[in-house]
């Protein structure tokens, strides 16, 4: 069954083909060959249909072939007025709505009170505050743990 690496296996001999690959891709994709059997053939014979491709003269058909061109959209005389409407829809609508959504709040008459940070005021804010704690970080261990086996 081919899964996992495999599929990325596959995706760089494909790449490889056109050297479209990274030394590091190469050299897993090579370490992977080794020990994979149904990776190796499938290689193979991705190299065999390149050559086979790359080799086979260039064929020109027997008859002109032509695209189409892609016309232009165009927007009708009825789609214009559709937009139209819409958009005084939306611009009444929103003027409606800022007519019908009433006065905001006033504004405050008073001044906001004032502060001072005098000695006794200093004392009862830091009564009214909550405490925190504060947090150490946890200790780095000494030697970094081992990776995975099988990573490079």
């Amino acid at each position: 069954m081919v899964g996992g690496f495999c599929d990325c296996a596959r995706e760089w001999a494909s790449l490889r083909l056109d050297d479209e690959i990274s030394p590091l891709e190469e050299e897993l994709l090579e370490r992977h060959l080794e020990a994979c059997e149904d990776c190796r053939a499938f290689e193979e014979d991705v190299r065999w249909a390149t050559d086979v491709l790359r080799l086979a003269p260039v064929e020109r058909p027997a008859r002109r072939v032509t695209i189409p061109a892609r016309r232009a959209a165009r927007f009708t005389l009825e789609r214009r007025r559709t937009a139209v409407v819409a958009a005084a829809a939306l611009a009444l609508g929103a003027l409606v709505g800022s007519l019908l959504e009433g006065p905001g709040q006033p504004a405050p008459s008073s001044p906001p009170p004032q502060v001072s940070l005098l000695s006794n005021d200093a004392n009862q804010l830091q009564l009214d505050l909550p405490r925190t704690r504060i947090l150490t970080p946890p200790p780095v261990p000494a030697t970094p743990p081992n990776p995975p086996e099988g990573v490079i």
